[in-house]
């Protein structure tokens, strides 16, 4: 079930909280946050099975759909649970929507087209056991079994344009950004990735001022801006491990599986050393 650092962060009030956050970090457009319940993270974190090996994934914030199947477990679910648990007060109440984050990976309600990229990278070159080789290998074993996802930004908005300096900002200062920064920790001592991966370099900032001991080290294994990525290490409590970040799998970041697997080449090479 929720820990209490999880429940926290679930019943705040997420309309002040969201009117608030609009105006810290000046958001505008489709960038704007909406005020719904907030996305603590996806992914085996209390079921997972102590002997399998994961990493964490740590993006901006999550994508707001108006998608029905979105809505429904991303809007419905969390506000019946929530109305649920506030009334009665028994965490049983919010049954339904820990074990649907917690089995995220294989719901049809996953965002497959974004999560897809993750677990064939993932299931190629580090999780290969997971992945097999049935049509291509199967992505979503990948990640259920390998893979926890969090955002430094716990609010939806339809697209990700929010300012890394505002957000280190926020981070530091706002009451629900450092609530949900105190589940990021707890969940990383909880599950005791082998690294955690950072996609986004509105991220960057975040992790280097945050989490990892000094500034991170940029390389880049490949030959164009695509592949240009920041390595380094992260404490938190009785955990410490790797960091890599990297830019969006798309236009400006790692798009091709070639791109992907230098990445990858260069990670392996390097991780165990920091």
């Amino acid at each position: 079930m929720f820990s209490q650092t999880a429940i926290d962060v679930l019943c705040r009030n997420h309309s002040d909280d969201v009117e608030r956050l609009n105006q810290v970090l000046s958001t505008t457009g489709t960038g704007t946050l909406v005020p719904i319940p907030p996305h603590t993270y996806v992914g085996r974190v209390g079921s997972r099975q102590p002997e399998e090996p994961c990493v964490l994934l740590l993006g901006i914030n999550p994508m707001y759909s108006e998608r029905p199947e979105h809505q429904e477990v991303n809007v419905h679910l969390p506000q019946r649970c929530l109305a649920a648990y506030k009334k009665s007060g028994d965490v049983e109440d919010l049954r339904d929507l820990y074990e649907f984050q917690e089995g995220y990976f294989l719901r049809e309600e996953r965002n497959k087209r974004h999560f897809s990229k993750f677990g064939n990278w993932f299931g190629r070159h580090w999780f290969s056991e997971a992945y097999g080789h049935n049509r291509g290998g199967n992505a979503q074993n990948v990640l259920d079994k390998h893979v926890v996802e969090m955002d430094v930004l716990q609010y939806f908005s339809r697209t990700a344009s929010i300012d890394g300096d505002c957000l280190l900002e926020a981070v530091r200062t706002d009451p629900a950004l450092i609530a949900h920064w105190r589940l990021l920790e707890e969940v990383l001592q909880t599950v005791r990735p082998q690294w955690i991966q950072v996609h986004g370099k509105t991220c960057w900032k975040v992790m280097e001022a945050l989490l990892m001991d000094g500034n991170g080290t940029k390389i880049n294994p490949g030959d164009t801006t695509k592949t240009e990525i920041i390595v380094g290490k992260a404490s938190v409590g009785n955990w410490s491990g790797p960091v890599l970040m990297h830019k969006f799998l798309g236009m400006s970041g790692p798009q091709k599986n070639t791109d992907k697997a230098l990445i990858a080449k260069a990670w392996d090479s390097i991780r165990h050393t920091l």
